[in-house]
């Protein structure tokens, strides 16, 4: 089989260079989506041939004419926090629920042997009657 080949410099314009730069961004966040369950096999052999093409591409350009990675000059913002507490669609915060005070609360469960001062005091009235 002959392999054809390609001009080792491509010229692009910049607007075609901006295109394949989006391109390759959207393959790699495809490919994460894969790997996250979010993608199907197909679509990340997709993303793949397409980030594949960007990298042998990239790799016969001579090293000083080489622009760079996508995205890579551009620092990310960092996300804002959500707003955990924000009100509800009719501007009412919900209320929490009221939480049990430790006295309450049997620490060891309802298979626990141990009997506390409550539960004493209504067993001593049942055998005294």
């Amino acid at each position: 089989m002959a392999q054809r080949h390609a001009s080792p410099v491509t010229r692009e314009s910049a607007a075609a260079q901006q295109m394949r730069d989006q391109e390759v961004l959207r393959a790699a966040k495809e490919l994460a989506a894969y790997f996250k369950g979010r993608r199907t096999e197909r679509e990340a052999r997709a993303a793949l041939k397409i980030i594949k093409a960007f990298v042998r591409d990239r790799e016969r350009r001579d090293a000083k004419s080489r622009s760079p990675l996508p995205d890579a000059h551009a620092a990310k913002a960092p996300k804002k926090a959500p707003n955990r507490k924000a009100a509800t669609d009719t501007g009412e915060r919900r209320r929490p629920k009221p939480r049990r005070k430790a006295s309450q609360v049997n620490p060891a469960g309802p298979d626990n042997k141990t009997i506390n001062a409550e539960t004493a005091e209504t067993a001593e009235k049942r055998t005294d009657t």
